[in-house]
């Protein structure tokens, strides 16, 4: 079954190597349609994938409606990945605040008035809710060996962790996580420590705080979480100029597209790149605190609390220098684009 999935995630004309369990199988839960620091996250992920470093097994968009959920399939699609298993919340949260709303892209034309973007689906309706995806490619996989990176709000893996048997596992959502997971990267945004008073609200907890909530409560203590609150990523400034300058060779480009046509000059940085960067470069990558527990208040305030017995972890944000070597990173994938991908 394994080397099923694997055959059906990868691009088809690269030989995916090395086999299991030397890479990891990497699920991605995203908001995209907000922030552009997703789409360099997803943009990683399918080189690294390419690469052969990583397997993809899906894309859960937790960004309610199908104008987001069009831009992942044109994520897929462009980087080579059309037949990547996508599927959608239904039961989030509605009209969550964009920081930049790129998602017109989808009706974007070129000269001949054909869309400029390819994409898999013309009815998403016929896509799976994110949490039955969650369970058919949890049943699937090894046990103890699946990867989530969750880079937006957390009400997908909240409906998974409460669902119940089905036709894809006899399994709880508590015990297929229990048993299939390895580990939960979370882009936590905004951490208390230590019982200080913080005052501001993480935006990925804050914009469903009842489903972080639940994360937090049911996810087993056997499988590690690892945080990645926004001071991670703060020093990692990838500036508009740069991204166009480094996708020269053409402008059919989605990312290249996003940020010619809107304003990304609005203190965007590349957070959600700090969860793939980990998984596939290594954990020396990182300087990661101690282990903890996080408790979230009624509004969403993150409290990390110390314990060695804990299952948390977050990432340490690094020096200049450090910060340096994570845009290296960003800027080299997105210059690869090039001799990865097939125009439209």
């Amino acid at each position: 079954m394994a080397v099923f999935l694997l055959s059906a995630c990868t691009r088809e004309n690269v030989k995916p190597e090395p086999q299991l369990p030397t890479v990891p199988l990497i699920i991605l839960d995203t908001d995209i349609g907000s922030s552009t620091d997703d789409l360099f996250a997803m943009q990683m992920l399918y080189n690294y994938a390419s690469q052969g470093r990583c397997y993809l097994l899906g894309v859960v968009v937790d960004r309610m409606g199908d104008t987001n959920v069009v831009v992942a399939d044109i994520m897929n699609n462009y980087y080579g990945f059309p037949k990547l298993p996508l599927a959608l919340e239904r039961n989030g949260t509605y009209n969550r605040y964009a920081f930049i709303n790129y998602t017109p892209i989808a009706q974007f034309t070129d000269d001949e008035g054909n869309l400029m973007f390819a994409r898999t689906y013309s009815d998403y309706s016929v896509l799976p809710d994110g949490y039955v995806l969650y369970r058919r490619l949890l049943a699937q996989a090894p046990d103890g060996s699946v990867t989530i990176m969750l880079t937006g709000i957390p009400s997908t893996i909240a409906n998974l962790l409460t669902s119940g048997a089905d036709q894809y596992s006899p399994l709880s959502g508590v015990e297929l996580v229990r048993r299939k997971v390895k580990r939960l990267y979370f882009m936590a945004t905004k951490l208390t420590l230590g019982g200080e008073q913080n005052a501001s609200i993480g935006y990925n907890i804050g914009m469903h705080p009842e489903a972080a909530s639940t994360l937090f409560e049911l996810w087993p203590d056997e499988v590690d979480i690892i945080l990645s609150p926004s001071a991670a990523g703060d020093g990692v400034d990838y500036t508009p100029e740069q991204v166009i300058s480094d996708i020269n060779w053409t402008d059919t480009h989605p990312l290249k597209q996003v940020y010619m046509h809107y304003d990304c000059n609005t203190g965007q940085r590349m957070w959600d790149p700090m969860l793939p960067i980990q998984e596939i470069e290594g954990e020396g990558t990182f300087a990661l605190s101690p282990r903890g527990h996080l408790t979230l208040t009624p509004d969403g305030h993150a409290n990390f609390t110390y314990d060695p017995e804990g299952n948390c972890r977050f990432q340490m944000p690094g020096d200049e220098a450090w910060a340096q070597r994570m845009l290296n990173l960003i800027r080299a994938s997105n210059r690869q684009s090039n001799s990865l991908t097939t125009n439209p």
